[in-house]
């Protein structure tokens, strides 16, 4: 069963200079217990597909399409109902616990307040909640963290704290911006493997949003590949990062260093820049950086068309599809 159906999501934000399309016309389903991975570089809509589904939009933005959830449309909720479900079933972690996390009140004290106004607890309760989730999210002492203050943990640690406080009321579907940037190596690990083992002991469902294709390859489920705003590929990720069929995909792929792999030499850099929302180019966004478009690349954007089991691909040419 489904948990989440995203169909024609298409965000707007108005500028100084009009209104600019964000995100243009988006698909993708999470189903329960499910790792959905999303990828692209900076400015490619990943972030704000996910915020238009928790209405956490600039003033002004405007969105269409559908988002259902428990048969309910996020798009479309009145705000008291849309406040009974964020924050409690659906929850998300932002890319710097630094900024998200407040720097004047102790740890103890904004976990329980969040728990408190969810789930109506008192305030010892509370505290001996947030002392809980503290531990489940593996911060060792957790009753001396909870009187602690966020500039006193790690970038790691920080990050598992406001994974906590994401966690506070169980939600069923966690999202997840950027969860690993910034932190080195093994603390990267650390919060996988604490994502992974929260959706295998609980039934959580993660959408995982990362320019890091190498960590999409250790934990997600399924991965849709954005650019300028659309997805242009969706598979497996075994399938996907080992045979990619889109160039944009390739081209990812490609940039990423490879220390074991000899005779690689200097890394292959994506020739030329995203474009920007407001000039993107008419056709397949990526055609001006492509080796293999061709006139349709320039006139008309590809549909995003099944090729396979559980693989989508948005490309007129398709150069890398396998032979017969």
């Amino acid at each position: 069963m489904t948990l989440l159906e995203v169909e024609g999501l298409r965000v707007k934000i108005r500028t100084e200079g009009g209104e600019v399309t964000i995100v243009d016309g988006v698909d993708y389903a999470v189903e329960p217990g499910q790792v959905f991975g999303v990828a692209g570089e900076s400015g490619s809509g990943k972030t704000i597909s996910v915020l238009a589904l928790l209405r956490l939009l600039p003033r002004g933005a405007t969105t269409s399409g559908r988002a259902l959830y428990g048969g309910r449309d996020l798009l479309r909720l009145s705000g008291r109902a849309l406040r009974r479900v964020r924050g409690r079933e659906l929850a998300m972690v932002f890319q710097d616990p630094l900024t998200s996390l407040h720097p004047m009140m102790t740890i103890g004290r904004q976990l329980s307040e969040h728990v408190r106004i969810h789930e109506g607890l008192s305030r010892r309760a509370a505290l001996a909640r947030a002392s809980e989730l503290l531990a489940e999210v593996r911060i060792p002492d957790p009753k001396r963290a909870l009187e602690a203050f966020p500039h006193q943990f790690s970038g790691g640690m920080r990050q598992r704290v406001a994974i906590a406080g994401a966690l506070a009321t169980r939600p069923k579907l966690l999202i997840a911006d950027e969860p690993t940037t910034a932190l080195d190596v093994t603390v990267q690990a650390g919060i996988l493997r604490l994502l992974d083992r929260l959706r295998r002991e609980s039934g959580l469902s993660v959408i995982l949003i990362t320019h890091d294709l190498g960590v999409m390859s250790s934990i997600a489920d399924h991965v849709s590949v954005f650019y300028a705003g659309r997805i242009v590929e969706s598979g497996p990720p075994p399938e996907l990062l080992s045979a990619p069929r889109h160039p944009y995909t390739r081209a990812l792929l490609d940039a990423l260093p490879h220390p074991e792999a000899e005779g690689r030499g200097e890394l292959q850099a994506i020739r030329g820049l995203p474009p920007s929302p407001r000039n993107r180019p008419p056709g397949c966004a990526f055609h001006p950086r492509c080796a293999y478009a061709t006139e349709a690349s320039l006139e008309q954007v590809p549909l995003l068309r099944p090729v396979g089991e559980r693989r989508l691909l948005a490309c007129h040419v398709d150069p890398f599809a396998p032979g017969p």
